[in-house]
């Protein structure tokens, strides 16, 4: 990352020292940098796919209207020049950079507490207020594999987790393929949602909860997104804990009282969670022969898919008493 070109290009001051890389800090390759005029997050991706410069203009428009509504979000540096959302066109390069103040913070534990997971709900219902409507495969839609693309990968499947585990996943990842299927032919109205609202980018700041790192921004219905991320947030490990039903409820108590839109709490309430768990597990597929991180992660997947497509008639029991 070249400090001095982005600090010129966003108006920053006079980079203080190297940028500092940052791991686990969204999709895009990032850093700190200490500048005389202050500490910002810096961000840098170069698109490859014709979908991409969508998803980013997708997202700035959703970050605007998070800021508007008065949500606590690292506040971006407004981009000059060419530019899809935040992100601005670096001059003379394929790639795009976006800046946003750095935000002092730390991650919350999960499973959460019950004003953070009310914090939960408020905020996604807020966020469907101001999102730009979208549909399943617009911009950055999910990854969906079908059953017979499903079946192709069992060889690959099973070289990593032997014969037994990867006939239950396939089994598992049917499916779950039925249920988003059906949830798809039957969806609600969908919006631009930020998608990823797991512990990792959630910030506990001084002023409050913050929420960060809306690069997955992408389509998807807020009632579906609510319960994706109530029943992450409200156990260690979904697949291998049990939600707390106190947590659940509070984040659908808390979002239906901010307006949000609800829908059926059968287990098509789970679309959003299996796509992506669907998406998790065949990316880390995808990747496993040349990244050991996507290994482990593909044998994660493996064996907590098959308990979570088993336990949503009791987690639909559960968020029907929420």
């Amino acid at each position: 990352m070249d400090a001095a070109l982005v600090a010129r290009l966003f108006g920053l001051g006079e980079p203080r020292s190297e940028p500092v890389p940052l791991t686990g800090y969204g999709t895009a390759g990032a850093w700190r940098l200490d500048t005389d005029r202050g500490r910002w997050a810096v961000k840098a991706v170069t698109p490859v796919e014709p979908w991409e410069p969508v998803a980013m203009r997708d997202a700035g428009e959703l970050e605007r209207g998070a800021l508007a509504a008065g949500l606590l979000v690292p506040r971006p540096v407004e981009p000059r020049g060419d530019s899809f959302g935040y992100w601005a066109a670096v001059p003379g390069r394929a790639g795009y950079v976006r800046v946003s103040e750095w935000v002092t913070g730390d991650q919350p534990r999960i499973p959460v507490d019950k004003p953070l997971a009310a914090w939960l709900g408020e905020t996604v219902a807020a966020l469907a207020d101001v999102a730009p409507p979208a549909s399943a495969g617009h911009g950055r839609g999910y990854a969906f594999l079908s059953e017979d693309e499903w079946r192709e990968r069992a060889g690959a499947a099973e070289a990593l987790v032997g014969r037994q585990e990867a006939r239950e996943l396939l089994a598992a990842a049917g499916e779950a393929t039925a249920i988003v299927e059906a949830g798809l032919a039957n969806a609600p109205p969908m919006v631009v949602c930020h998608r990823d609202i797991s512990f990792r980018n959630i910030l506990l700041t001084s002023g409050g909860p913050a929420l960060i790192d809306f690069d997955l921004a992408g389509p998807e219905s807020p009632w579906w997104e609510l319960v994706h991320f109530a029943f992450l947030v409200a156990c260690a490990s979904l697949g291998g804990d049990e939600p707390e039903p106190v947590l659940v409820a509070a984040a659908v108590s808390a979002y239906a009282e901010r307006g949000g839109p609800v829908g059926a709490a059968g287990t098509l309430a789970f679309t959003g969670l299996l796509r992506g768990m669907l998406e998790w597990a065949a990316g880390s597929l995808e990747l496993a022969p040349a990244s050991g991180r996507a290994r482990a992660e593909f044998v994660h997947a493996a064996r907590v898919l098959p308990v979570i497509v088993r336990s949503l008639d009791r987690w639909a029991d559960l968020l029907e008493r929420s």
